[in-house]
């Protein structure tokens, strides 16, 4: 009994040395605290009500220097004078209207060794109708970096599904 004991312990201990060798080694696998999550969720919650409301100094904000977005169809916003572009162009495609709201949802973090990555899906929604119906859907795959400033969006990719239009507005 007492060398079944000897054994598992040893086990135990061999297999906790191991595994922190291997996480020394490699640089992705840097943890995220329950802080860097909390921040990642409202930094993605601040960019769709930056979206939604139009207010481009904010959702600016909110990306790095380089910072860039690629539309569903292969455009990219680059640095924040081409995202603050962006944004005014949305705003006047849209009339000044603020009745799309985004909603994201099921969004899983992973370390990298500059940051983390991030996938989420998303759902834009029109609140101007009764009920609201829904305007576009798909996810986005986001790399996240973290700045003297807090995390910032270093890349965002926008993957949109596909619409039924005989039932989609």
């Amino acid at each position: 009994m007492q060398r079944l004991c000897v054994s598992s312990a040893l086990t135990v201990i061999v297999a906790l040395a191991g595994m922190s060798w291997v996480a020394a080694r490699d640089p992705k696998a840097a943890m995220l605290g329950p802080q860097d999550y909390a921040e990642l969720q409202h930094l993605t919650a601040r960019l769709n009500q930056g979206a939604d409301f139009h207010d481009a100094e904010m959702w600016v904000s909110l990306w790095t220097p380089d910072g860039v977005w690629r539309s569903p169809d292969g455009r990219e916003h680059v640095g924040h004078a081409g995202l603050a572009e962006y944004r005014r162009a949305r705003k006047a495609e849209l009339g000044g209207r603020s009745d799309i709201r985004h909603w994201t949802n099921s969004l899983v973090l992973t370390p990298s060794a500059d940051g983390a990555t991030g996938r989420s899906y998303y759902t834009m929604m029109r609140v101007n109708s009764t009920p609201p119906g829904p305007a576009s859907a798909g996810h986005y795959d986001d790399v996240y970096v973290k700045t003297t400033q807090g995390w910032r969006i270093k890349r965002r990719t926008i993957y949109a599904y596909p619409r039924d239009t005989a039932t989609v507005p």
